[in-house]
């Protein structure tokens, strides 16, 4: 069997934690006839603000466009400056460059993977008009000293929560954190509607405006008339009603996530050649992925593939590389980013994931870390 021709997947990566609950709630969304911004997205998002502590909640069609609506109530534009993580999803940097404006990379902290906080008091210039963070693999980004230097900068904070859903930094949501947050709702994500966002703010004025932006500019009550220039960023009402189901169900997928990694880290902390990250003091991560630091990263991964289990690299290089000409460069590698994007796997986790699966991938992991081609 050649490299290219692997067996059947038998331990994948995510796997959506959707059911006949939500497969009824969908079917009783359509069946009102009201298929776009209906009641079941106004519970929707009524169950992420109280889940979250935010005053509003902005339910959209995907999380990129939570992105990029939260640019806008920023007010980032055109000769700004942005300073956003070197090891993050490409969305996250391409909401800033999509506004004309020009992405600073931090480095990361290679105990962690999430943003420096020193490189974020390094790179804050006058130019700077935002920080976008994101929480990695939901380990919590630790955002005193992040918050500080902001302050002392006048700079607002964009959590990006795509992978932040259910972490807590104490008993604070980390999507209360920042002037906007966003969140995903994709079908990796801790819960889902297939795709989907959400934008939370705690201002009125912002809410009221994310939600002009959201819905072409209209002014509200006054169908067909428009004050804002607004894009059609509008999510499902049988989405809104799998959300509705998923939002009563987080807590839930949430233990078993956290279950799951306690498992994972009893097993592999004693595995020579792995290094696990330690989430911040205080913290509760989500749990997004179970992410390990390992040497020849890919040979393991390909080894893996070859016994059915299906693994990532959340990122195999840091974003700063990728061959977009819009996004220019760093003056330099930043070594943090380097060094674990060519070491990093993500290994399986979702809510349904078993004892059995587990057992599984550390046994291979086991057999495999370290052994050589």
């Amino acid at each position: 069997m050649s490299a290219t021709q692997y067996p059947p997947v038998t331990v994948p990566w995510a796997r959506p934690p959707v059911g006949e609950d939500e497969a009824d709630a969908a079917r009783e969304a359509i069946a009102a006839t009201r298929l776009s911004m209906g009641r079941s997205v106004r519970e929707f998002e009524a169950a992420l603000m109280d889940y979250t502590g935010r005053a509003h909640a902005i339910a959209v069609s995907n999380g990129t466009d939570a992105l990029e609506v939260a640019m806008r109530l920023l007010g980032v534009g055109a000769g700004d400056e942005v300073l956003v993580s070197a090891l993050s999803y490409i969305a996250t940097v391409n909401c800033i460059v999509r506004t004309g404006a020009r992405p600073v990379w931090c480095d990361v902290d290679p105990r962690t993977l999430n943003i420096d906080p020193a490189e974020v008091a390094r790179r804050i210039t006058p130019a700077t008009r935002a920080l976008v963070t994101a929480d990695y693999c939901g380990f919590c980004i630790d955002y005193a000293p992040i918050e500080r230097t902001l302050a002392e900068h006048g700079v607002p904070l964009l959590v990006d929560g795509a992978q932040s859903l259910g972490t807590f930094h104490g008993a604070r949501s980390a999507l209360a954190l920042g002037r906007v947050s966003t969140t995903s709702f994709h079908s990796a994500k801790i819960i889902t509607t297939g795709e989907g966002g959400m934008v939370f703010v705690d201002d009125d004025e912002l809410a009221e405006r994310a939600r002009r932006y959201r819905g072409q500019g209209e002014v509200p009550a006054r169908k067909y008339v428009h004050d804002t220039l607004g894009f059609n960023h509008r999510i499902t009402d049988f989405q809104g009603a799998i959300g509705v189901v998923q939002a009563r169900r987080l807590p839930d997928l949430c233990a078993r996530r956290r279950a799951a990694a306690d498992s994972y880290y009893r097993l592999l902390e004693q595995v020579e050649g792995v290094t696990l990250l330690d989430p911040l003091p205080g913290t509760t991560p989500a749990w997004f992925s179970l992410p390990i630091l390992v040497d020849d990263r890919d040979r393991l991964a390909h080894e893996l593939r070859m016994e059915g289990i299906e693994t990532r690299s959340l990122y195999p290089i840091p974003t700063y590389r990728q061959a977009i000409p819009e996004y220019g460069h760093p003056p330099q590698p930043l070594p943090g980013a380097e060094e674990t994007s060519a070491r990093v796997l993500n290994l399986p986790l979702f809510a349904q994931i078993t004892d059995d699966d587990i057992q599984r991938v550390v046994g291979g992991v086991r057999a495999h870390v370290g052994a050589g081609g």
